[in-house]
């Protein structure tokens, strides 16, 4: 027999102060990143990792779990996530066309999130690519920060364009889906 599982909501939890951790530690993430101090970078990374790994699992042992803390981690993974790109862009660490595309998918992920606030829903908006765009983007993001302590190859540079070319065409395809689902859930409200 499966043990029933009691979730609390509240806000200081085990899980959630691992979650705010990362936002304490995105500013010595970024440092590195400005600095050219790759190991600092990695170090904190991988801190980062280690929560966002560890969060969810605290929160399901520790009865925790509840609609705060998804929201939260959410959240401090968008924050992170895009606080980082722009850092390794300001660092001259990403094309102007590799930031344009990742910046349209930050833009998809919040005219989705407004568009559901818009239409009333209590439940984050999605599309059907949108957990794999963002493991791409965390991915990518991870790769980022390797390539900070590795010295750089032609090898590492195909890499890089290929992992770039797999998480552009995955946010092309995402954002398509998010034009389609907004303009659905507009239609719809038109015509109630």
């Amino acid at each position: 027999m499966a043990e029933k599982v009691t979730t609390t909501g509240g806000f200081i939890t085990a899980a959630n102060v691992l979650t705010f951790s990362r936002l304490i530690l995105l500013p010595v993430v970024i440092i590195g990143i400005v600095t050219h101090q790759g190991y600092v970078t990695v170090a904190g990374m991988v801190v980062i990792l280690a929560t966002d790994l560890l969060d969810g699992r605290v929160a399901r042992r520790l009865h925790q779990a509840g609609g705060f803390g998804k929201t939260l981690d959410s959240t401090v993974d968008f924050v992170l996530i895009y606080s980082l790109f722009i850092a390794f862009y300001a660092a001259g660490r990403l094309d102007s066309y590799q930031f344009a595309i990742l910046y349209l998918a930050m833009l998809t992920i919040l005219t989705l999130q407004f568009a559901g606030i818009a239409s009333g829903s209590k439940e984050a908006a999605t599309t059907a690519l949108g957990k794999l765009t963002g493991a791409l983007q965390y991915g990518y993001l991870l790769f980022l920060v390797t390539r900070e302590v590795i010295r750089p190859t032609p090898a590492v540079d195909v890499l890089n364009t290929a992992f770039f070319g797999v998480l552009a065409l995955a946010i092309a395809v995402n954002s398509g889906l998010c034009v389609a689902r907004v303009y659905s859930s507009v239609s719809g409200a038109k015509s109630r």
